[in-house]
């Protein structure tokens, strides 16, 4: 019995390795500079006394380059070193934290800052998560993209946090200052990434996007995948000024409800969304997303923080095992091409529902924009279920 324990657990292929170890460290510190934006909602509802329409906009814009950037980088990173778009993303995100310093207004200037946003994050996301898949073996990819995301969730609630209590005592400038410094520290660890993945050469033939794009079940990918990031913008855009509107003074409580249960999920249940199915795991995420989205148009004082760990168990499952369904029939030369598909069109739903709604909200109300976010989540499920979603694996 435990000469076979013994041989099980040297099978299983090691995942904590110095360079895994390396791209959690460098996405955590740039995970600390992208969180410190989830408060802008609040900075400009408060700050800048923006309308529900205008917070919807600002927030937006910030999809816009990186609809565009996404699917690009996806297919860059496929012929080239990655660890580099890395390096630069990073310091791009630094430059435009710092440039917060001096917005006063709702114009042209925080604009181009949340274009400029866009680009830094859709530089290092696309980049790291493909790294990811690089240096993961395949048996432990589910867990290996939870552990990913831990990088990035725990920065989700430690972040504002922190920011909050800061712009409280100081104001928000130094909140910019502080993200800016956590980009830099980022940009230096992502020196110590190793790659030793070969790009392909000038004369083998790599699929291109517009091939990736064609296969069966990545049209439904994409329309499933801009659902939910619509709902999810719904959920981290307008629970701010609706919890304000409702007399909740603080909303660091909802970045640190939905984070601690995220990160219960991607540390404790990374494995098990593999063992059991990312097919099935994808299918309850999807369940509980509308549910939870539903639930928030019934935000009461109190409700916050239960409304926040429920879609942290919703979220935390769904972006791991639905991931996984996609990128595991992916070849070397085309993941970083799947990659792109699938987080353009998160940010592609991101960007045109918070836009969307944040009119809707001037017009309606918070509450009328929770139950539509939450019937695009129940239309996700209804694809999910009734077709297929994961594309042939690459001959090469």
């Amino acid at each position: 019995m435990n000469q076979e324990l013994e041989n099980s657990i040297t099978r299983t292929p090691r995942l904590l390795t110095r360079g895994f170890v390396a791209l959690l460290l460098t996405q955590t510190c740039f995970g600390f500079a992208f969180s410190s934006f989830f408060l802008l909602p609040k900075f400009l509802a408060t700050s800048l006394q923006a309308s529900a329409a205008q917070i919807g906009n600002v927030i937006g814009v910030f999809g816009v380059s990186a609809v565009v950037l996404i699917p690009l980088v996806g297919v860059w990173i496929d012929r080239t070193k990655r660890r580099r778009f890395v390096t630069a993303g990073t310091l791009l995100m630094a430059a435009t934290s710092l440039g917060f310093v001096w917005v006063e207004s709702v114009g042209p200037l925080i604009m181009l800052l949340r274009i400029m946003q866009g680009g830094a994050f859709s530089l290092v996301f696309i980049a790291a998560s493909t790294l990811v898949t690089d240096q993961a073996p395949r048996e432990r990819l589910g867990q290996a993209i939870g552990l990913f995301g831990v990088a990035m969730l725990s920065m989700n609630a430690v972040a504002p946090a922190v920011m909050e209590a800061i712009a409280e005592r100081h104001g928000w400038a130094p909140v910019f200052v502080l993200s800016a410094v956590a980009s830099l520290v980022s940009c230096g660890l992502s020196r110590l990434i190793p790659e030793d993945r070969v790009p392909p050469s000038a004369q083998e033939e790599v699929p291109s996007l517009g091939e990736v794009f064609r296969r069966p079940g990545v049209v439904r990918i994409v329309v499933i995948v801009a659902l939910i990031g619509a709902a999810f913008g719904s959920m981290f855009t307008f629970h701010q000024p609706f919890a304000l509107e409702l007399g909740i003074p603080q909303v660091r409580g909802f970045f640190m409800a939905y984070a601690g249960v995220a990160l219960f999920v991607r540390l404790f249940l990374g494995g098990l969304i593999d063992r059991a199915g990312r097919h099935r795991a994808s299918v309850l995420s999807l369940i509980l997303y509308g549910v939870v989205v539903l639930w928030m148009a019934g935000l009461r004082p109190g409700l916050l923080e239960w409304i926040a760990a429920a879609f942290g168990l919703a979220h935390g499952l769904f972006y791991p095992a639905f991931n996984a369904l996609v990128i595991e029939s992916a070849g070397d030369h085309d993941r970083g091409k799947l990659m792109g598909v699938f987080n353009g069109s998160f940010n592609a739903g991101f960007t045109s529902g918070v836009v969307a709604l944040g009119y809707l909200a001037e017009k309606a109300g918070y509450p009328t924009v929770f139950v539509l976010a939450a019937a695009g989540s129940f239309l996700a499920l209804i694809l999910l279920v009734t077709g297929p979603v994961a594309p042939h694996r690459s001959r090469r």
